[in-house]
């Protein structure tokens, strides 16, 4: 031990602090070491703790924007929800707002409706009361120059469902001077109506045969008129009633369904005039009958298509001389002379349609009689009157040469089509004397029981 630290006491001491200082020395490096160590753990706890952090302030960071994502969705669904109330009471309030505007209006129309209720029954009474003034000194008596009018051509009688004569006098054609005279000596004596019954009548006529008179002569003379006008608006001033009817409306012969088991002999019937067949039928009666057109369409008729038919009146009453037609159509067509009606009749029961190739007619009254026999119509689409008994049921319309061939193909395929058309069928529904003789009785009652007085008992109008 002593030679450990020597033999002196120097020695000693030197070694001494020799191996203090070596354990400090030894103490130091430990220390330092575990400092080290320890400064090492530290930094590797921190980084663990830092990353610890950072994770978490990342789970944090999207953990809030979830959070603020969710608090803005809820804000957004509340917004719209909000929108949603605030949309569905605006609506609510301008739905309120036009109920109630609504509601305004009906009750000023309701009020206009009664101020005009109240008003025509007014005037209703007032009407009445004056009709019943006039009905007083009004009588059923027949005026005693009735009978010497009716020898004159324009005018034309009325009657009532029992055939008596009413005094209501109809005017169907142009007046010469002497018929003018007439008329208003008694025109206050007697109601005076005008129809549409010849040629283009109120209108003035285009035949070159006829005489010619101011297109406003007639329009506006009669308090009324029975026409066959598409717009009698543009033509009659606001003072004349008007009614849309014609002769044609009346007096259907009686017939009955076609039998279509049973062919019918010719494919069509046309109804002519013998008034001008010393001039090969070039006149006013062949002009109203469109007689050229006529011609031209028998080109086609017998040329083409080696059709067959009847051309009634086209034989002068001494069977000697007759309207020339096409060299295609001999022995194809039925010429006649003027016959009766029932022969007429006769024929068109025997025919597929009806020819009506004419324009200034104004009631054609061969139409009505076809269609009740269930014969349909090929007709002018142009014609003044008898366009109203046209429609898909009835016949066929051709505007003119151009698509005159096309029509007429048609209407022969369909007629034999049954019930394809069904003309009796329409016109029994439409017209005749029970039918229209109740909407005339219905016109004058409703205008002009001021002006005459009708028999007892009356319920139709005949003419």
């Amino acid at each position: 031990m002593i030679r450990l630290f020597g033999n002196t006491r120097t020695q000693r001491r030197r070694n001494m602090t020799l191996v203090l200082l070596a354990v400090m020395i030894m103490g130091g490096l430990v220390y330092f070491r575990q400092k080290e160590n320890e400064d090492l753990s530290g930094v590797l706890n921190r980084q663990r703790l830092a990353a610890n952090q950072a994770g978490d302030s990342k789970e944090g960071a999207e953990q809030h924007q979830a959070i603020y994502a969710a608090k803005k969705k809820a804000a957004s669904v509340d917004f719209h929800e909000q929108e949603k109330v605030a949309e569905a009471e605006a609506a609510a309030a301008e739905k309120k707002r036009i109920a109630e505007l609504e509601q305004k209006q009906a009750a000023a129309e309701a009020e206009k409706r009664l101020e005009a209720a109240k008003a025509k029954a007014l005037e209703a009474q007032k009407k009445a009361q004056r009709v019943a003034e006039a009905q007083s000194k009004l009588t059923t008596d027949l005026h005693p120059k009735y009978h010497d009018l009716l020898r004159e051509y324009p005018f034309q009688a009325v009657r009532t469902q029992n055939g008596q004569l009413v005094n209501i006098m109809l005017v169907r054609a142009h007046m010469s001077r002497h018929q003018r005279q007439l008329y208003e000596k008694y025109k206050d004596e007697m109601l005076f109506l005008g129809i549409s019954s010849f040629e283009d009548f109120p209108l003035p006529s285009v035949n070159p045969f006829s005489g010619r008179y101011p297109a406003d002569e007639y329009v506006g003379l009669f308090p009324g008129f029975l026409h066959m006008l598409h717009d009698p608006e543009k033509y009659f001033p606001p003072h004349v009633k008007t009614i849309l009817m014609s002769q044609s409306d009346f007096s259907l012969p009686n017939g009955k369904e076609r039998d279509y088991s049973i062919p019918r002999k010719y494919d069509f019937s046309y109804s002519g005039s013998d008034q001008d067949v010393h001039r090969d039928c070039v006149g006013w009666a062949s002009f109203a009958k469109n007689w050229s057109f006529v011609k031209e369409a028998l080109e086609i008729m017998c040329g083409e298509l080696g059709m067959t038919g009847v051309l009634v009146a086209t034989i002068d009453k001494a069977n000697k001389k007759r309207c020339t037609i096409p060299k295609s159509c001999e022995g194809k067509m039925v010429q006649t002379q003027y016959i009766d009606q029932n022969q007429f009749l006769g024929y068109v029961k025997q025919s597929r349609f009806l020819f009506l190739p004419q324009i200034h007619d104004a009631s054609p009254r061969v139409s009505t009689q076809a269609l009740a026999l269930d014969t349909p119509l090929l007709m002018n689409i142009h014609i003044s009157g008898g366009w109203k008994y046209l429609n898909e049921k009835t016949g066929e319309f051709f505007h003119d040469m151009t698509d005159f061939k096309e029509q007429l193909q048609k209407i022969v395929k369909n007629a034999d089509i049954p019930r394809h058309y069904e003309p009796r069928k329409w016109v029994t529904e439409h017209a005749g004397d029970y039918i229209s003789g109740k909407r005339l009785y219905d016109f004058v009652v409703d205008n002009f029981l001021h002006r005459v007085k009708l028999p007892e008992g009356t319920t139709h109008l005949f003419i």
